[in-house]
């Protein structure tokens, strides 16, 4: 130990170089472990952890690359190995790890089928994945060493596939596969991070043992209490008016719409509004009821005949022929005082007894709910006749 530090002391290298031998002289020359390639010199500034087949071994080294050094350390690869770095990753200055993985037997078992091959992956998913199983996050393992392979005294590793169960949960709307390993499904549920409120409830009791395909739904139970003011409709009564005739309405009195304002308490499942209790009743308008006029009044459609003595009262007052009237009569109508012809003049159907146009019938002071009534037309009629003649029936 002597020599070497006094060598250091005569002929001085750079800092890194003086620190390397310090390193070796108080550890490597200490440690069985302590090597050197054959190509590494006194400057060497490359110190590499080298693990390999259950060893380390520590190697300075003027190798720039993990291949060479392998290479010069006499580690061989065989088929299957793994080398992390690589084998072209280059080696810096100072101290670099060099792990070397020896791929060994490896079995897979995923349910009833099972997978043989080699490989240097430690991790039980990669070597489940490198066997080409589609594999899930939840998804567990269990390893053991397997010694009963083909080959005498080969060792190696046993994988067995844990699958989780999938199920399927109707929720908010949409369809959930979860993969659980749990065996209950209240467990599951909660184990998916599905979380239930305190009224909720699902289609199944939550002790429900966990098989593949079952379909769970979960329904969301809430009750919200709110204050609102709802319309509160009025009511339609009708009252018989024999002076109006028949298919003729009025409203006497219009109907206005109540409101009331309350605290409801509403339940809702799965967002939809399923019922509503009346808790308090804070505010309330009582609405008005509508009142309707019914015209009851019905008209004889009567004939030329029927009606003689009240035209030739008429056409007596106004100073008109009676039989003139009732041959106009005959022709329009043929006394019928509920006639509507099909005809339209002006773009209004004649009606009556007269077949008086209904603006023709307002002017001379007429209204619609006694345009049909057969005395009243027959008076209206004499009044016309005698005020403007007869030329406004062409029918004679």
């Amino acid at each position: 130990m002597a020599t070497t530090i006094e060598r250091i002391t005569v002929q001085p290298r750079n800092t890194l170089a003086i620190a390397i031998l310090l390193i070796i002289a108080g550890f490597g020359f200490s440690s069985n472990n302590f090597q050197t390639t054959p190509s590494a010199s006194a400057s060497s500034q490359r110190i590499v952890s080298l693990y390999v087949d259950d060893q380390k071994r520590v190697i300075t080294t003027d190798d720039t690359t993990v291949s060479t050094l392998l290479r010069d350390s006499g580690v061989k690869l065989a088929a299957g190995d793994v080398v992390e770095p690589s084998v072209n990753a280059a080696i810096p200055n100072g101290f670099f790890n060099i792990n070397v993985y020896r791929a060994r037997p490896i079995v897979v078992h995923d349910g009833d089928k099972t997978y043989q091959f080699s490989s240097a992956y430690q991790s039980p998913h990669l070597l489940a994945a490198q066997a080409g199983l589609t594999l899930y996050p939840e998804d567990t393992y269990t390893t053991a060493v397997v010694t009963d392979f083909v080959a005498p005294a080969e060792i190696g590793v046993g994988v067995t596939v844990n699958r989780a169960t999938p199920i399927t949960v109707h929720i908010d709307g949409a369809n959930e596969t979860i993969r659980t390993q749990a065996k209950t499904v209240g467990t599951a549920l909660a184990g998916a991070g599905v979380k239930l409120g305190l009224k909720d409830t699902i289609s199944v009791p939550d002790t429900t043992a966990v098989m593949p395909g079952l379909n769970i739904e979960v329904t969301r139970v809430t009750d919200v209490t709110a204050t609102l003011t709802d319309v509160v409709p009025f009511s339609t009564t009708t009252l018989n008016d024999p002076t109006t005739l028949v298919g003729s309405s009025k409203v006497q009195t219009p109907g206005v719409n109540g409101s009331r304002t309350g605290v409801w308490l509403i339940h809702y499942q799965n967002g939809a509004e399923t019922g509503r209790v009346l808790q308090s009743l804070t505010a309330q308008t009582a609405p008005v009821t509508q009142v309707m006029v019914i015209g009851t009044k019905v008209l004889f459609a009567g004939s030329v005949e029927y009606w003689r003595p009240q035209v030739v009262a008429a056409a007596t007052a106004y100073g008109l022929d009676p039989n003139k009237m009732l041959r106009i009569m005959a022709c329009e109508s043929g006394g019928n005082a509920t006639s509507v012809s099909r005809l339209i003049n002006d773009g209004q159907h004649p009606e009556g007894l007269f077949q008086f146009l209904p603006t023709t019938w307002i002017s001379i002071g007429g209204t619609m709910n006694n345009i049909l009534d057969g005395p009243t037309q027959i008076q209206l009629a004499a009044k016309k006749m005698r005020r403007d003649g007869f030329s406004a029936w062409a029918c004679q």
